[in-house]
């Protein structure tokens, strides 16, 4: 080999060993300052404070951050980057935070002081999509706010985040998170009633895929330009929450075996829904002398669609909500029905409504609409149940509704199917629920709009029909 070859080799190996810390800073800043740009995108201030660079570690001391709309700021004591090679960065923080917020108006201040244990948090990956992995053993969010007095505390335990961060122009993120466990609590005092909260949820677990919104953004999420959708399930759930009142003292414990639940605005509809899975309430009641009571559900299920965005055909919206399984305790029935007359089986409860609705403003500005912001245009009732103390009843129906007029008119029908409900109103009235006049008074009322069923002596039907010319039947009679 050449002298001049051996030269070569020897100034190369020198050059990138000495070259290493720079490009780890590099590396270490480029990072940093992307979580700076974040934060300046999402409406915040940012004031990086002094840099120390040692080797591969960069260093920031006191670094503020204003809250949007100067509504409030925290300071890191300092953040630091080190390179760890391969292209990966690990960023360090404070243990403890302290973030002060301040809203201009009518509300109160409020402290909140953020506490992490054994967290790491390793950057990965290119520019265009940042690797995040975090874990932690312990993340704990306090908060005080002094009007009224209130005070909460949240933590989750054993987390771990994998988010992966990309986008030139809208910040995206997706990624999943899990935690062993969530704690939380919360006091509140309003001078008169006093309400103190306790919770624990096991095995949480959540996935989110959104771009980055804030306040500015908000209309572009509305309009269906940034989309964000979040679902999480949980395992065991176990709260208490007691209540002392002036006149009245309770303490209400309630558990649920899962839940499960989704969150969502994409291309401009909301879309919320979640089910928890065998939820039980116990009331144990201080001041009252009744013995404690307890209901207990084997499902309870909610949905909710709702389009955000004007548009010039109207979009589909929907409701749902409703329980199965729902057992009362001796404890309730006793207290309205001692002698045991009426069926205690479970009871059913399902609403699922939907339309086709759209907005005649920007939803953003419809608590300032002069008239009503949103027309409806066609309604369904996809389902209506209701199965308690031995009756059962269940609806559908549809109309479209003629905007031309106000309120608008519908057309269209209603099927009604009520199975023992006569017999359960007698009852109601031989336990004196129900005054006897009044009993007598629904069952000439129901005459008019029902007719008997082909299932038992018991047994109600309702057709309501609606005509165009505003006119109304009633299983083919007149009533309007």
């Amino acid at each position: 080999m050449s002298l001049s070859i051996k030269r070569f080799s020897s100034a190369l190996l020198l050059s990138t060993a000495l070259g290493a810390p720079v490009f780890a800073q590099e590396l270490a800043q480029e990072v940093v300052g992307e979580y700076f740009d974040e934060l300046r995108a999402g409406g915040m201030t940012v004031s990086p404070g002094a840099q120390k660079v040692s080797g591969s570690i960069v260093e920031w001391r006191d670094i503020t951050v204003g809250l949007p709309q100067d509504e409030g700021h925290y300071t890191l004591d300092f953040m630091r980057a080190e390179e760890l090679g391969g292209g990966k960065v690990s960023l360090s923080y404070p243990p403890e935070v302290k973030i002060t917020i301040d809203p201009k108006g009518e509300q109160s201040q409020a402290d909140i002081v953020v506490r992490t244990e054994g967290i790491t948090h390793i950057v990965s990956g290119e520019k265009a999509a940042r690797n995040h992995d975090i874990t932690a053993s312990r993340i704990a969010v306090a908060m005080t706010n002094m009007d009224p007095p209130f005070s909460m505390e949240l933590a989750v335990n054993d987390v771990v985040v994998r988010q992966v961060s990309s986008g030139a122009q809208t910040l995206h993120y997706k990624g999943d998170m899990k935690a062993a466990n969530l704690e939380t609590q919360y006091d509140l005092f309003d001078g008169q009633t006093n309400i103190s909260s306790t919770g624990s949820y096991d095995n949480l677990s959540a996935s989110f895929d959104m771009d980055a919104v804030n306040e500015a953004s908000l209309d572009e999420l509305f309009a269906g330009t940034r989309n964000l959708s979040v679902s999480y399930q949980m395992g065991k759930m176990i709260g208490s929450t007691d209540i002392a009142a002036p006149q009245s003292a309770m303490v209400v414990q309630t558990s649920a075996r899962s839940a499960d639940g989704s969150f969502s605005v994409l291309d401009g509809i909301f879309d919320m829904g979640g089910t928890a899975q065998d939820v039980a309430y116990d009331v144990k009641l201080k001041d009252i002398p009744l013995l404690p009571f307890t209901a207990q559900m084997k499902a309870l299920t909610t949905q909710m669609k709702l389009p955000l965005k004007k548009v010039v055909d109207p979009l589909p919206a929907r409701l749902q909500m409703g329980f199965d399984g729902l057992e009362l305790s001796d404890t309730v029935w006793g207290m309205f029905d001692p002698t045991g007359a009426l069926p205690r089986d479970a009871a059913k409860l399902n609403i699922d409504l939907s339309a086709q609705i759209k907005w005649l403003v920007d939803a953003l500005g419809a608590p300032q609409a002069e008239s009503f912001p949103v027309e409806v245009d066609h309604v369904k009732i996809n389902d209506v149940t209701l199965n308690i103390a031995g009756a059962a009843l269940n609806g559908s129906g549809e109309a479209k509704l003629n905007n031309a007029t106000f309120p608008p008119m519908p057309v269209g029908e209603v099927n009604m199917d009520l199975k023992g409900g006569v017999g359960l109103l007698d009852k109601l009235v031989a336990l004196g629920l129900v005054p006897q006049q009044q009993g007598q008074m629904i069952k000439m009322m129901s005459g008019m709009f029902t007719v008997p069923g082909g299932d038992g002596t018991d047994h109600l039907v309702s057709k309501i029909k609606m005509n165009p010319d505003g006119s109304i039947l009633a299983n083919g009679q007149r009533i309007k």
